[in-house]
């Protein structure tokens, strides 16, 4: 079930996170929204209510040299990863180590590697979802909303491939290592199948740090996430899409110290 996250290690109160957004909400509620609910359904509502220049100033809550700053990085980051010859799917079933723990990569369909653990591995876990975000009944699961905003910011330092301290992963419990493992594991594959994924996931994770930013703002965050999402940076290259505000904001605060070296 979904959570909201608390301030203090471990304290998880069993609280079904707000449903997002439907095409029944008035549109008066969508400049409550925020950047947060930034949703194909909310931009179809508020199309719906009230005419598409109301829903293209939904939607374009960014600069077009915000946006355009960003697609140019976002290359960038895709033009360096092939220059240093990409991310390699490996060529058989291999197990890789983590400081959170074990996953496993075997090739899959298309250009991804398909992402796995198992119960050998952490025993007395729960089976993991696979997705960064799932919505049930109102109800969020998944991979983002089962770690806490505390340990994001360890896992991004792992995916930079900096060694983690004891202190830094002690307070994770087994199942919340599972799924950090197999989020270091998916990210790895997601870079495999986009060159320059992993900067950007980086940073949508970097943002789940944030107490307030909850787990399904993760895939506005970083759209290639959502089911069907594959194709969203080829669909903003070739002009039929372009970046939401979330995105947009994503992109732009990647660690600019670090864009020519990680």
């Amino acid at each position: 079930m979904g959570f909201d996250r608390k301030t203090e290690r471990g304290e998880r109160e069993g609280k079904a996170l707000p449903a997002r957004t439907s095409a029944a909400q008035s549109v008066n509620a969508a400049p409550l929204l925020g950047n947060a609910q930034v949703t194909q359904a909310s931009v179809l509502a508020v199309q719906r209510m009230a005419g598409n220049a109301a829903a293209t100033a939904y939607v374009q809550r960014v600069t077009d040299k915000d946006r355009d700053k960003a697609n140019a990085r976002r290359e960038r980051w895709a033009k360096r990863d092939i220059r240093r010859g990409g991310a390699q799917q490996a060529e058989s079933f291999t197990t890789h180590e983590t400081p959170f723990g074990p996953f496993n990569e075997r090739p899959g369909r298309g250009r991804a590697p398909y992402i796995t653990t198992n119960m050998d591995q952490y025993p007395g876990t729960q089976p993991t979802d696979g997705r960064y975000v799932r919505e049930e009944e109102s109800q969020y699961t998944g991979l983002i909303p089962a770690l806490d905003a505390e340990q994001f910011l360890p896992l991004v330092e792992a995916l930079k491939g900096r060694e983690l301290s004891k202190e830094e992963i002690e307070g994770l419990s087994d199942d919340q290592c599972r799924a950090a493992a197999m989020l270091m594991g998916i990210a790895t594959a997601e870079a495999v199948r986009e060159p320059g994924a992993l900067k950007h996931i980086r940073s949508a994770l970097r943002r789940q740090a944030d107490p307030s930013h909850e787990a399904p703002e993760f895939l506005n965050d970083y759209p290639q996430g959502r089911v069907g999402g594959a194709q969203h940076e080829k669909r903003v290259r070739s002009g039929r899409t372009r970046r939401a505000t979330p995105e947009v904001e994503t992109i732009l605060e990647a660690s600019s110290s670090s864009d020519e070296s990680m």
